[in-house]
């Protein structure tokens, strides 16, 4: 099994040194990881995310600091080979207003792997607890679950990514104020999402990390992920979102048996690492 998807403290949100990620990934028999450490090149956020910590210290982006990151990811691989996979990997924020500075990003570092997903609307975080609850409070279902799905079609059709991750994390805090509604409407506003994604072969991501945050399902639900399939999305990726060593491979067997239980379709890079 991979997990591709796993924060260490590079990024803002994360403490977990990349040794013991390795480690606990080794112990716990996963043949390979991806760290994908979180980038958001926002402007209008620029003083709450554009930051990476290098050296136990919170730094601006830059060549220095992006360098940095992937030299040390790409020593440890090459530390590693024979034992475990590592690839160099970033999670990159979607927002339609700063897609140029995205693609430069992309075309600048060349990862091994990219996660593009939708962190915010309007601005505000809406898949981290501080912000989440002043967007849902103030903001209509309607009009939430509208600015969501442009926004994961806007990311999909500007073709950076060819996996988007979480693309129902607006769950992660959105159902507690709208309840089972705002899985209804999920159900109902993706499929053409999902049309776009198979049309352009861009496919999804299985994200575990629902399952910590008290979820019953994951990152898509079951019935979106056959929604997927049906349109001919393909599963590109599996992740724990790990954002602690504890974490790392984190109910990766539930989302191989949800694959092969549902039948949907497996792209690459995931393709390589199952049978």
């Amino acid at each position: 099994m991979i997990d591709f998807h796993i924060h260490p403290s590079y990024s803002i949100d994360s403490g977990v040194g990349i040794d013991e990620i390795i480690e606990t990934a080794m112990s716990r028999g996963l043949e390979a990881i991806c760290f994908t450490t979180h980038i958001d090149l926002n402007p209008d956020r620029r003083c709450l995310d554009n930051y990476i910590r290098c050296g136990g210290r919170l730094m601006r982006y830059s060549d220095e600091t992006i360098k940095t990151y992937i030299t040390d990811i790409r020593e440890r691989a090459e530390e590693h080979s024979g034992r475990i996979k590592i690839l160099m990997g970033f999670e990159l924020s979607y927002g339609n207003h700063f897609v140029e500075s995205i693609q430069q990003f992309l075309e600048t570092y060349h990862p091994d792997f990219a996660l593009g997903a939708v962190h915010c609307l309007d601005n505000i975080a809406i898949t981290s607890r501080g912000e989440a609850t002043g967007y849902f409070r103030a903001t209509s279902l309607d009009k939430a679950m509208g600015e969501f799905v442009l926004a994961t079609e806007q990311l999909v059709k500007s073709r950076l990514f060819k996996t988007v991750a979480h693309i129902d994390g607006i769950k992660k805090y959105g159902r507690a104020f709208y309840g089972e509604t705002l899985n209804r409407e999920l159900e109902r506003l993706l499929p053409p999402v999902f049309a776009r994604m198979a049309e352009l072969d861009v496919g999804i991501e299985i994200n575990t990390a629902s399952l910590r945050k008290g979820h019953p399902d994951l990152y898509p639900s079951e019935r979106l992920l056959e929604s997927a399939r049906d349109a001919g999305v393909t599963v590109n990726s599996v992740g724990s979102d790990a954002h602690e060593a504890a974490e790392v491979g984190f109910e990766l067997e539930r989302a191989y048996e949800l694959i092969e239980r549902i039948g949907i379709e497996i792209g690459e890079p995931l393709a390589s690492y199952v049978s």
